[in-house]
């Protein structure tokens, strides 16, 4: 009896102290990213949120979201407004504490059958009308393929990746690079206002994006890492993506 007191008091005492450390943290997410995130009826709502929210909660922490225009969010934890900002690339939020990979973006240059093109490498894309993401150019760094830039070439960046998509479907660009879980989402919400029937090729050009939150507090970033590695154990973080009918990159 004494050794199972002894035991519920230990137990006791470290859930308390447990809970005393636990933190709210503020955490800026970008915009328009449905099915990562996207906001409906005033809740923040998606993939990435769950997976951070889930990881957080793993080490008893909860969150606050901020949801901010993308160019934003790599700045705002410098002017200390947040605890935590998503969707970074190493060194992108300047000198802060990053976490492992949490997501994985996997971009394709997705093509009609029916239009029957080719696509070895990047470069072919430029003989083709193009549909993108905004500041695609910069983070593909295509620069280095087009020292010229993009001007001249029919080639479109949009802010919404949902109105991308559907230019795509409008025969409006022969080309549609995105991420494929973000594609099939959309193509989805719109299949009863827009035909997305024909048959697609997704073209394996492109490197994948994984992407780190940065963190303020070495103690949180920590924690977080901790969170996600239970996640994947536990085989949550499938589950995550199974709740949208949607599948990791990564499984």
């Amino acid at each position: 009896m004494r050794i199972a007191a002894a035991l519920t008091l230990s137990v006791s005492v470290w859930l308390s102290a447990h809970a005393a450390s636990a933190r709210e943290l503020k955490v800026a997410f970008g915009q328009e990213k449905a099915p990562y995130l996207w906001v409906e009826n005033g809740q923040v709502k998606g993939i990435e949120f769950d997976i951070v929210k889930a990881a957080l909660a793993a080490a008893g922490d909860t969150l606050t979201a901020g949801i901010l225009p993308n160019r934003r969010v790599t700045i705002v934890l410098a002017e200390n407004d947040f605890d935590m900002v998503t969707g970074m690339q190493m060194h992108q939020a300047g000198e802060a504490f990053y976490s492992d990979d949490y997501l994985t973006y996997a971009n394709f240059a997705i093509t009609r059958k029916d239009r029957a093109i080719r696509l070895g490498k990047l470069a072919d894309i430029f003989s083709h009308s193009v549909a993108i993401w905004q500041n695609a150019w910069e983070d593909l760094n295509l620069s280095i393929i087009r020292p010229a830039g993009p001007a001249g070439l029919d080639y479109t960046e949009f802010p919404s990746q949902y109105r991308q998509t559907r230019f795509f479907w409008a025969g409006r660009a022969d080309i549609n690079i995105i991420d494929r879980n973000i594609f099939t989402w959309y193509s989805r919400q719109m299949a009863a206002e827009i035909d997305t029937t024909p048959e697609v090729e997704f073209h394996n050009i492109l490197p994948t994006v994984r992407v780190r939150a940065a963190f303020r507090s070495p103690r949180d970033r920590d924690d977080f890492n901790a969170g996600l590695k239970r996640l994947r154990a536990r085989g949550d973080y499938e589950k995550i993506f199974d709740k949208y009918g949607l599948t990791s990159p990564n499984s």
